[in-house]
């Protein structure tokens, strides 16, 4: 009985398989495979929680990468490596090769419709990209800005030290040797 059983499920999982490329060697769904499915549903299946985003702005998956080998084959040719996310250069345009590459998700986070952009002197960067220029982090920046801040000022204005610490045990046993 177990034999027959073990039987038919080999042959499921080789009639299921077309490629080969969709499981990693623990035998689980690969990482790849998971982002392309993910991919696909965002952009075509109206239950998504992310479809709104994605296939309700009409972006969508050409038809070439309906087929995994092929966005397998174009992801290995393109840099993938298990740590990349792809990216779509332009955030309104569709999955297709020529708009999509693989990124860190440090690089991915700047590429997105909702991010603040700030131009200064010339440069036009997101908040995260202000705060490795000044050393001023992005939510002291956006704060300054929503409280009326002109950018420079935001920008350029160092931040007061930090109170945190002030009556920390170390400091308390400081002011008492000093007395």
């Amino acid at each position: 009985m177990r034999l027959a059983y073990k039987r038919r499920n080999q042959h499921l999982a080789e009639r299921n398989t077309t490629h080969g490329l969709s499981l990693d060697e623990n035998g689980n769904k690969s990482r790849l495979y998971g982002i392309w499915v993910r991919m696909r549903q965002r952009c075509s299946d109206k239950n998504s929680t992310d479809y709104h985003r994605y296939g309700g702005r009409g972006i969508s998956v050409c038809h070439d990468w309906s087929d995994f080998k092929q966005f397998h084959d174009w992801a290995m040719a393109h840099g993938y490596e298990e740590h990349l996310t792809i990216e779509r250069v332009d955030v309104d345009g569709n999955y297709e090769p020529v708009n999509c590459k693989w990124v860190t998700r440090t690089e991915q986070s700047r590429n997105k419709s909702n991010n603040h952009l700030v131009s200064f002197r010339g440069d036009t960067m997101t908040l995260a990209e202000w705060e490795q220029v000044t050393g001023i982090s992005s939510s002291t920046i956006r704060q300054r800005l929503g409280r009326g801040w002109n950018v420079e000022r935001a920008l350029t204005t160092p931040v007061a030290p930090s109170m945190r610490g002030r009556w920390s045990r170390e400091n308390r046993v400081k002011k008492l040797n000093v007395n």
